[in-house]
């Protein structure tokens, strides 16, 4: 224990809160060659220390300080302190050693210990050196002390200051450094100096600003002794003050593009290159073929997606993003409101339902523009897209069966409707259930299909059980709740029609509704994006212009389709359609799904994560980066590798940048009015009322156009509005 010191105060005021200050300079308390103790990093040392500055109040004007000043000395200076150190032993006669050290035949002292430091050889020769005798090396050690050869030594001054706004504050601010380095008492120990008098006072403020080195003696210390002190903190310094690195990460590649708004980079986020500087590090569109975001939500995959989307979208790149909350669409729509992008955009918004509301519909299984042999993409695209959002799997065959069956008549009918000049007679998804419960209905419009066809629901489907048939209605079912879902689905005409978008580089914003279809909605679009990619068969590579899609909550997507997602990585980048995926929990894909996710990326990237999951992803980088790296990862800061240059790097460190931050002269939220003006001419979208009216007779006009049959007339007052 230190000896209880009274420490130097000083009152003054701040802001005209009086402030009393102490001040206190650590000296050693014995000669210098005796060492310190020697600190581990078990527990670590800077523990005390930051618990200490954790519990100062910088809001009440407290202050604490530690200046830590070093000179290194050189060897010359450590050799000549050796020598006076050992000629002080040789005075002190043989207390020093243990024996008595005498020369016989001429030899002396300093000569036998320059032989024990040497190992034993002497360069005196004859009988008094044979006769001499070597002292005991643990002696020398002894009497040089901590000045061994080959030490590397520092001049240190050590300077506490603390300030607090009671004298009582100020002092248990001080005692607590003191108790600080009272860890470092052994041989020797550090004890407290403090300045008496007024100039004295002033020359310690002087050297604790200036830096000026100037300590009352002389104290060298080894790195044994300050080792401690001078790295950064361990994993076992806990306190709440201590600023973490987030773990060892690779550095970014050297060669790393930095992105300015070039149309053949895409923007990553902030990214420290190896010069020290943060640039917005960028990846190259020939290396960014699909992509793989992963992480907790609320983290910022969404928010990196959204900044590559508006700079695709910027360039001329046709852009899709499926945004299942709608807030990505809020926050990018400013930043789209520019009359170059006006005739590009497309909004998809399925939380409106106002009667008056203007909306686009989608018929999935609209054969506008399409032929015969186009009837089973659309069977495959539509039932592949309920089954998953059904999560049927493999356990209702019967009932996958019959859908696409269903699918596929009704196909059949819309191309014969579109033939005839009539597309606005098209069945809709909400005719499936018509065609499955209305026999007189489905028996009038068979002899319009193929012989085939009409076999199987002559002579195969009465045989099926009935339990079948209620598992694909109870699907329409869930979509007649919604006014929104049934003004998407139930025109018979699609403005919305993704090939197109593809082809003439559309900006197209998908925000399902939000209700419990919304799996549903993804699934059917993510599948007509597929199918659509694959129909660019018919297009020359070179003509194939370049298209971006994003797709958020995977999951909800991949439940029972098995081998789609799968599929999708593997194919689509074939005909210039780059998708990225975004998921919360790559563990819970399917096995085959997260197998061409990783095998096929060209950017992988996560933010922060449990520890399954990071342990999952850490692991595809070959020990580069360790779990705890991962799940400690701040808020929008993200761990990616990408492809560059064709070949995969290693991982490094992202600090994503917020839209407002990177596209502030993009932001033009004036413009929203006339952007939505645009985009109800783009989609050429009606009021929600009008669409649920058509829809309420289509069952009618369909069967009169196919048989000749009147539709019954409407009641008084016009055709009735269903109402989900």
């Amino acid at each position: 224990m230190n000896p209880p010191v009274d420490l130097a105060k000083t009152a003054d005021r701040d802001g005209g809160r009086p402030r009393y200050v102490e001040r206190a300079e650590l000296v050693l308390a014995m000669p210098h060659h005796k060492p310190l103790a020697s600190l581990g990093l078990n527990p670590d040392p800077l523990q005390q220390l930051a618990a200490a500055m954790a519990t100062v109040r910088s809001e009440a004007g407290e202050e604490a300080d530690v200046v830590l000043d070093l000179v290194p000395v050189s060897p010359g200076k450590i050799a000549r302190r050796r020598r006076r150190l050992i000629a002080a032993s040789r005075r002190r006669g043989p207390s020093a050693y243990g024996e008595k050290l005498t020369s016989v035949g001429g030899g002396g002292v300093v000569e036998s210990l320059t032989a024990a430091w040497s190992g034993g050889a002497s360069s005196s020769r004859g009988t008094g050196a044979r006769s001499q005798k070597l002292p005991r090396m643990t002696d020398v050690r002894d009497s040089v002390g901590k000045f061994e050869p080959g030490a590397a030594v520092f001049a240190v001054q050590l300077l506490l200051r603390v300030a607090a706004g009671h004298p009582q504050q100020s002092a248990a601010r001080m005692h607590q450094l003191l108790a600080v380095f009272a860890i470092t008492s052994g041989p020797n120990y550090l004890k407290p100096r403090r300045p008496r008098t007024r100039r004295a006072k002033a020359a310690f403020d002087r050297r604790f600003a200036s830096g000026e080195f100037h300590p009352p003696r002389q104290q060298w210390l080894t790195v044994p002794e300050l080792g401690g002190f001078l790295k950064p903190p361990t994993a076992r310094c806990h306190a709440s003050s201590v600023v973490r690195s987030g773990g060892l990460v690779p550095p970014a590649p050297a060669h790393l593009p930095v992105y300015t708004g070039q149309p053949d980079l895409v923007p990553l986020g902030a990214v420290t290159y190896p010069d020290g500087r943060e640039r917005i590090g960028a990846a190259r569109v020939r290396d960014l073929l699909f992509g793989l975001q992963l992480g907790k939500s609320g983290n910022g995959k969404t928010e990196a997606a959204l900044v590559q989307a508006i700079a695709m979208a910027h360039c001329g790149y046709g852009v899709w993003f499926l945004d299942p909350h709608g807030e990505a669409w809020a926050r990018a729509k400013p930043y789209l409101a520019h009359p170059h992008l006006f005739d590009r955009v497309w909004e998809i918004n399925l939380a409106k339902c106002d009667l008056e509301q203007r909306v686009v519909s989608w018929n999935p299984l609209s054969m506008e523009g399409r032929t015969e042999s186009d009837v089973q993409d659309v069977v495959r695209s539509v039932t592949e897209g309920i089954a998953a959002a059904q999560d049927w799997g493999d356990h209702a065959p019967r009932a996958r069966t019959i859908l696409a069956r269903t699918v596929q008549a009704l196909a059949l009918l819309s191309l014969r409707a579109v033939q005839d000049g009539r597309p606005e007679l098209q069945p809709t998804l909400f005719q499936i259930r018509t065609w499955l419960t209305d026999e007189d209905w489905r028996e009038a419009l068979l002899p319009v299909l193929p012989q085939r066809v009409q076999t199987y629901w002559r002579t195969t489907f009465p045989t099926l059980a009935k339990e079948a048939v209620p598992t694909v209605t109870y699907v329409m079912d869930r979509l007649d709740t919604s006014q929104s879902l049934q003004a998407f689905f139930g025109s018979p005409r699609s403005a919305y029609d993704i090939r197109a978008a593809m082809d003439t580089g559309r900006i197209v914003w998908v925000c399902p509704s939000g209700s419990e279809s919304d799996a549903l909605v993804s699934c059917l679009l993510i599948h007509d994006l597929h199918r659509a990619a694959l129909s660019r068969q018919d297009t020359p590579r070179a003509d194939r212009r370049t298209f971006w899609a994003w797709g958020d909550e995977l999951t909800a997507v991949d439940s029972s389709s098995k081998g789609f997602l799968a599929a999708l990585c593997e194919q689509v980048r074939k005909y210039e359609v780059r998708f990225t995926g975004m998921t919360q929990m790559a563990l819970r894909l399917s096995p085959i799904t997260r197998q061409a996710l990783l095998q096929n990326q060209s950017l992988l990237s996560t933010c922060a994560a449990d520890y399954d999951e990071a342990a999952f992803v850490a692991r595809r980088w070959n020990g580069h980066v360790t779990p705890e790296t991962i799940t400690e990862l701040p808020k929008y800061h993200y761990v990616m590798s990408i492809n560059l240059d064709g070949a995969p790097t290693t991982p490094f460190r992202v600090r994503g940048l917020p839209v407002e931050e990177i596209y502030a002269h993009y932001e033009n939220p004036d413009g929203i009015p006339e952007l939505d003006a645009a985009i109800d001419t783009n989609l050429q979208r009606r009021p929600v009322g009008d669409i649920l009216a058509e829809l309420e007779v289509l069952d009618d006009e369909i069967l009169a156009h196919f048989t000749g049959r009147q539709p019954p007339p409407a009641a008084a007052g016009g055709p009735t509005t269903r109402i989900g």
